[in-house]
């Protein structure tokens, strides 16, 4: 605790001089007397003290879904046709919960579908026609010289191969352009990728307009939860497989393990040591992590600290009661203290303010 001392300045008394008069009698006017006094200063005061500091930091964390994915459609431009879903909806792996406007490519899709599917066929019935003339020429092979049968069936094959080919190319064109137009209806679809239930849904009015990469809604398995941390930057101060207990704003608290933590992908996950039933998705609990410690330092409380640039400095009271200034080096910067490395001795006091 800081104590307060008072320091006051003397009163000051001022006496006006009174002149008389000989001449001419005449009353005399009353001196007056002036008194000025200094502001009284109070200043809170604090000691160098000797003891252990720390620096530490608050995370909090959030219950909620292990299994999210947040779904969005891949093309730009669009207007929305459909949405079979709403928040609270249970869904399937697979499931088609929402569409873009894109019956111009479903059609040429159909339409390429047909034609694929026709060139095939003639494909197979233009092989079925050559074996059927291959036979039929066998059979008149006793009827000729061995040279004439190889030329005729040479012939054949030479006469539907080139049709073959031109078939096989256009089928090969078609489904080029087939896969490329299915990728555009795929992209104006979204399908669940796992089982689980709607937590979210954007924007699904009828001005809706499809961006690539925003979030339309999120699917998220309820049936294994746990505490998530957002702030992936304090990882290295915790050990996966670690026992860590987080607490509530009431104090309530809950003991869990870290099962992951991969500062890239932006995972940090705490499960429950034992399974609690009924905890409400959404409850924010807390755990202070001490990022930094030292014992056996000489501090004074933050506030009692000044910087002029990068220089420390403090102010006391010397032996007339005057307010100093005095330049002092610091060390660790603790929550409520500061080190304090030289300028000062154990005992010395300042002012807290």
């Amino acid at each position: 605790m800081g104590r307060k001392r008072v320091y006051a300045g003397a009163a000051l008394l001022s006496c006006a001089v009174t002149f008389g008069g000989c001449l001419l009698p005449q009353e005399e006017a009353r001196p007056s007397i002036l008194i000025k006094e200094e502001a009284v200063k109070t200043y809170e005061m604090t000691q160098l003290k000797r003891g252990s500091i720390r620096k530490t930091k608050t995370l909090s964390a959030t219950y909620q879904q292990v299994k999210t994915e947040n779904l969005s459609f891949a093309v730009d431009g669009r207007r929305l046709t459909g949405v079979y879903v709403s928040v609270g909806d249970a869904v399937k792996k697979g499931e088609l919960l929402a569409e873009l406007y894109c019956d111009d490519e479903k059609d040429q899709v159909q339409q390429l579908e047909y034609e694929i599917r026709t060139q095939k066929l003639e494909v197979e019935h233009l092989q079925e026609q050559k074996e059927l003339k291959l036979l039929q020429l066998g059979r008149r092979r006793s009827a000729m010289s061995e040279t004439e049968y190889q030329e005729r069936a040479a012939e054949i094959e030479a006469a539907y191969k080139l049709e073959a080919e031109d078939l096989e190319d256009a089928i090969y064109i078609n489904t080029l352009q087939y896969e490329k137009l299915r990728g555009q209806v795929e992209g104006c679809r979204i399908y669940a990728g796992m089982d689980g239930t709607v937590t979210y849904m954007g924007y699904t009015g009828s001005g809706y307009i499809s961006w690539g990469g925003r979030t339309l809604m999120t699917v998220s398995d309820s049936s294994v939860c746990a505490f998530q941390c957002s702030d992936t930057a304090y990882i290295p101060y915790f050990t996966v497989g670690e026992t860590y207990t987080f607490a509530t704003s009431s104090d309530v608290e809950y003991e869990t393990v870290l099962a992951e933590a991969d500062a890239d992908a932006g995972v940090f996950r705490f499960e429950l040591t034992e399974t609690q039933y009924g905890l409400p998705l959404g409850l924010r609990v807390m755990y202070t992590v001490v990022l930094e410690e030292k014992e056996d330092v000489l501090y004074l409380p933050k506030s009692a600290v000044h910087y002029a640039g990068e220089k420390a400095y403090v102010y006391y009271i010397d032996e007339d009661g005057i307010r100093q200034m005095k330049y002092i080096t610091v060390g660790m910067a603790a929550d409520m203290d500061i080190e304090v490395l030289d300028g000062l001795a154990e005992g010395d006091e300042v002012i807290l303010r």
